[in-house]
């Protein structure tokens, strides 16, 4: 077996060919840079495993998060805490969750997320993202309420990987690999954000910014809910093209768009026999929430 220490000469040689793309395990960093008397903001990296995906009633069998320091183009610094708690569920835990995440009802058994301590570390943090904030931020908010103040983001849906990472698929794994040339255990809490705090330095589009500088500046745009009230039923296919989701209890079709984009959107539902649809302004604080549902 060759040793590990020559294994990188390799891995550079097969590099030089086109025929060949090295993946490298990501290994988990206390840090990215040095302060230097910049003004630095502090942001939550979160994500949840539960016992199942409707957010109304599923249990987080995992939390993990990690808190970063970062500036106001989107460069991070150092790592203040990355933290990881098993929680066992009242109910059980299905064969398909152990087998995405691992975890067994033996494995959470007697463990309890320690609230207290997760809503110290809360305390000063500006800003939460996740990978899926709509499905993450109902879910963490049912057992605290520390998170429902706070600016959410998400790093799927609100950087525009495909025009300015040229990737098609908004998969965190994949994204790891095109993006970052890298991989890692996935589906286990506190290795996803660490992971996606890794893909979130990387430089994508033309101006090179670090992916997170995309994320801000779309967390920053004031957003409104559009309920598509009225649509036609043949107009279905195209609303879920274009990111619509079905709200059940009103029986509409809804999604929400940065306010810029309103006066389009509004045009195009109007072309499309939708003449009066609702606009709802939402607050900073209820993106990705149920209050924006």
């Amino acid at each position: 077996m060759t040793p590990q220490t020559d294994l990188e000469p390799l891995a550079q040689q097969l590099e030089q060919s086109d025929d060949y793309q090295v993946l490298r395990r990501f290994k988990p960093l206390s840090g990215y840079r040095t302060p230097a008397g910049e003004t630095l903001h502090k942001v939550c990296i979160i994500d949840t495993e539960t016992t199942g995906l409707d957010t109304r009633v599923c249990e987080i069998i995992e939390l993990g998060y990690q808190i970063v320091e970062f500036d106001s183009q989107g460069n991070f610094y150092q790592i203040l805490s990355a933290k990881n708690f098993l929680n066992e569920p009242e109910g059980e835990i299905s064969a398909e969750v152990t087998q995405v995440t691992g975890l067994t009802l033996d494995d959470v058994k007697g463990h309890q997320i320690p609230w207290a301590e997760v809503e110290a570390d809360m305390a000063d943090v500006q800003l939460c993202v996740a990978h899926n904030a709509a499905f993450d931020r109902p879910v963490v908010e049912r057992y605290s309420d520390c998170f429902i103040d706070k600016v959410w983001g998400c790093s799927a849906v609100q950087i525009d990987w495909f025009h300015l990472a040229k990737v098609g698929s908004r998969s965190q794994e994949f994204l790891c690999w095109k993006v970052g040339q890298f991989f890692y255990g996935a589906h286990r809490a506190l290795d996803d954000v660490q992971a996606l705090t890794h893909l979130l330095t990387f430089p994508i589009s033309e101006a090179a910014l670090p992916a997170f500088h995309f994320l801000l500046a779309s967390v920053r745009q004031q957003k409104v809910l559009i309920k598509a009230t009225g649509a036609p039923f043949d107009l279905k296919d195209e609303l879920k093209q274009r990111g619509y989701r079905w709200q059940p209890t009103e029986r509409v079709w809804q999604k929400v768009f940065e306010a810029s984009q309103q006066q389009e959107e509004i045009a195009w539902l109007i072309e499309n026999n939708t003449p009066n649809p609702d606009i709802i302004k939402l607050k900073a604080t209820d993106t990705f929430s149920v209050r924006a549902q």
